[in-house]
């Protein structure tokens, strides 16, 4: 049992964020927690004083209010799951960052795209700014993953040590019942019979390290993508339609934020046109996520 964090914004997106969430702690037996957060510019009652009383905004109250509706609407639902909130005003990454710092999450769950007007919370450049700062994993979930499946999960591998330990991650959330689907971008030409060889030795050492034992693989080369960030991240999500999957785990690191894979820039044109459920995961070496 762990905890999952959830923003909520009150838009569609966050909405079903948390219906999928849901889904994972009930299967896990984790504890969800609500995350409301509303920013200073929003807030433009925040400086006003009346006759030596400060006004409170009262969308503040609503906020608040939606969020213990919510709460409410998921617990008769589910009665079993364990639910709390927290609300706070702020930058959506920033307080995240500092939860996930101060408390131990198992994964942050969030919408792709906020409610309109609210410029700062849950759309795909947050999503993007939380991927990057956030020391826990992060589940991005677009609008159209209503239904929690994860049949065939890929992993965007490199042979890099710290792919293992986003499967180790993932384990947690998702368990170990699924197929495994390794996914390399042969950028330098690499011989086939290379790729195969070290592509099955990499396969006998997840199976060693992870207990995962459903995994095949598929080669791209860098030519199928072209060369701009773009074209290369809508091709990653070509490939994700044409090969049935579910959910994708991508790997990222403080020190070479998904160097690895081509530049900084497919991976915000990923997460900002997110097709299917994505795992960011964290490989610094300090990182430790609860079972």
């Amino acid at each position: 049992m762990g905890k999952i964090l959830v923003p909520i914004d009150f838009s569609k997106n966050s909405t079903i964020a948390a219906q999928y969430a849901t889904k994972i702690a009930l299967e896990n037996q984790d504890e969800l927690v609500f995350l409301h957060v509303f920013t200073k510019h929003i807030n433009k009652y925040a400086n006003f004083v009346v006759h030596g009383e400060k006004i409170i905004d009262p969308t503040v109250q609503e906020s608040q209010d939606k969020l213990n509706e919510l709460v409410e609407e998921v617990k008769a639902k589910s009665p079993d799951l364990t639910i709390s909130q927290l609300f706070d005003e702020g930058i959506l990454s920033e307080v995240i960052s500092k939860e996930t710092a101060k408390n131990s999450y198992k994964v942050v769950v969030m919408g792709t795209k906020g409610a309109s007007g609210l410029e700062s919370v849950l759309i795909g450049s947050n999503t993007y700014d939380v991927i990057r700062e956030c020391q826990t994993p992060i589940l991005a979930i677009p609008s159209n993953a209503t239904v929690y499946r994860k049949d065939t999960v890929a992993l965007l591998t490199n042979f890099k040590p710290g792919e293992i330990e986003v499967l180790k991650q993932a384990i947690p959330v998702f368990g170990k019942n699924f197929h495994l689907l390794l996914i390399h971008i042969n950028k330098l030409e690499v011989d086939m019979k290379v790729l195969d060889k070290n592509l099955s030795q990499w396969i006998d050492k997840i199976i060693t390290e992870t207990g995962i034992d459903d995994v095949s693989y598929t080669v791209k080369s860098r030519t199928y993508f072209a060369n701009s960030a773009e074209r290369i991240a809508s091709g990653i999500q070509t490939m994700i339609r044409d090969e049935n999957i579910d959910i994708i785990l991508i790997t990222k690191s403080r020190k070479a934020f998904f160097r690895n894979l081509f530049s900084e820039n497919i991976i915000k044109e990923m997460a900002m046109g997110i097709v299917i459920p994505n795992f960011f995961g964290r490989t610094d070496a300090n990182t430790q996520i609860p079972k």
